[in-house]
């Protein structure tokens, strides 16, 4: 490839804008003034020379699959049982299971047994819902000359336990 043969002003002018391109020198100045493409190439590295510096080393995304392959654990062969090991352990887990199965339904025994005894004869069962107003209840049912009587009878006749 052939180089690009410049003008000896351009030449002179490019060597003092790389030195400093704010301030390049007053023959320099002259010459971009003149020239369109020296402003444009002043102004290139001005744009460079603001540019950020970069964060990260050179080739450093280049090298990094390597870098994260290289920290990935391998995987370890291990052992596999054969299917053979696995077939009968799978025959011998039914067989276990079955048999536990039928044990717990052969033992259907309760723990606790009823025993059926001739009961006595209850006299006075006492429930917890019955209604112990049952015979002032009775009272309110009387005809006012019933009611009459009754105090009468009361009156005269003391009630037996309270003498």
């Amino acid at each position: 490839m052939s180089e690009l043969i410049l003008p000896p002003a351009c030449d002179t002018a490019l060597k003092a804008l790389e030195i400093d391109a704010l301030e390049p020198g007053t023959e320099a100045e002259i010459h971009l003034r003149a020239c369109a493409a020296c402003r444009e190439a002043q102004v290139m590295l001005l744009a460079q020379e603001e540019a950020p510096l970069p964060l990260v080393q050179a080739g450093y995304f280049e090298r990094l699959p390597a870098r994260v392959v290289g920290k990935l654990q391998t995987r370890k062969v291990g052992y596999r049982p054969s299917a053979w090991w696995m077939a009968a352990a799978a025959v011998l887990s039914v067989a276990v299971g079955t048999g536990a199965f039928m044990a717990g339904r052969a033992n259907r025994t309760p723990l606790v047994q009823a025993e059926v005894r001739p009961a006595e004869p209850l006299t006075h069962i006492e429930a917890p819902f019955t209604d112990s107003q049952d015979e002032l209840g009775k009272l309110q049912n009387l005809k006012p000359e019933e009611v009459r009587d009754l105090l009468n009878q009361l009156q005269t006749d003391p009630p037996k336990g309270t003498e």
